[in-house]
């Protein structure tokens, strides 16, 4: 499934005023930019054996677009599972080179808040296919991008054209050798994504759908399979609103510990 085919005659990729593959990140980045969002969450777990799992949480996300040496926060509070409801996860991402996201996590059953290391950031994101580093935004100057296809016409299995880009991590501590994003000349959203480990054999695969709220494009559903392992997961997405007015207390440790405020 990581093979890509083309079918159509090359040509070079070093043409006049052509962008280059940060460019193309930054576009994408950018493309669907609210200054907050809050979102009904609505993950499946599937392991190899067909068992599911089910699990909702409201996600509430806010832009600080570098003010306070801040990229954006992010808090998650789980509804379900009953055994789980409160459960929270705060992330902190920084716009500052070198300086890591900050990952808090609330558990009820101890009524305690645990500031996450720097190893549990690679740890999966409440048993799902990605990380909790993978649910925040990283900073563009953390890869290296390389265009890897900037033709016309559609890549096969996408209804549009796009553009392929590898995102290779200069940290060598990361999980991933690279990510390879396939991103819409439309509308510059990612409608895939390949992760590839250490040793560059393929990993995970990320499919994206996205609708559309107001006048910006937010996630709709992701697939994300680990072709590895054999697990899979789906993100439902629902009940979107965007630029609410969310404030800066709601996305502390001490919010977190109170559920929102809720």
């Amino acid at each position: 499934m990581f093979v890509i085919f083309f079918g159509f005659a090359e040509t070079s990729l070093a043409q006049e005023g052509q962008m280059t593959g940060e460019e193309i990140m930054k576009k994408r980045r950018h493309a669907n930019m609210t200054m907050d969002q809050t979102s009904t969450v609505t993950m499946f777990l599937i392991d190899a054996q067909k068992n599911e799992r089910k699990i909702v949480t409201s996600r509430f996300h806010k832009h600080y677009a570098g003010q306070e040496g801040l990229d954006s926060k992010s808090v998650f509070y789980t509804e379900f599972p009953p055994d789980q409801k409160g459960t929270g996860f705060l992330i902190w991402d920084y716009a500052v080179k070198g300086k890591p996201d900050d990952i808090w996590l609330y558990l009820p059953s101890l009524r305690s808040v645990r500031r996450m290391t720097t190893r549990d950031k690679n740890d999966s994101f409440m048993g799902s296919d990605l990380t909790f580093s993978d649910m925040g935004a990283r900073r563009l100057d953390e890869d290296d991008h390389v265009i890897i296809w900037d033709k016309d016409g559609n890549c096969r299995g996408l209804s549009e054209p796009c553009y392929i880009i590898d995102s290779i991590p200069k940290d060598k501590d990361s999980p991933y050798g690279k990510k390879r994003y396939f991103i819409s000349k439309k509308n510059w959203n990612a409608r895939k994504i390949e992760f590839y480990d250490r040793n560059m054999k393929p990993l995970k695969l990320q499919l994206i759908s996205w609708q559309k709220v107001g006048e910006v494009f937010a996630w709709k559903r992701v697939d994300i399979v680990n072709v590895q392992s054999k697990h899979k997961t789906i993100f439902e997405i629902s009940d979107v609103k965007n630029d609410i007015g969310l404030t800066d207390a709601q996305f502390s440790d001490r919010m977190l510990e109170r559920g929102g405020g809720r």
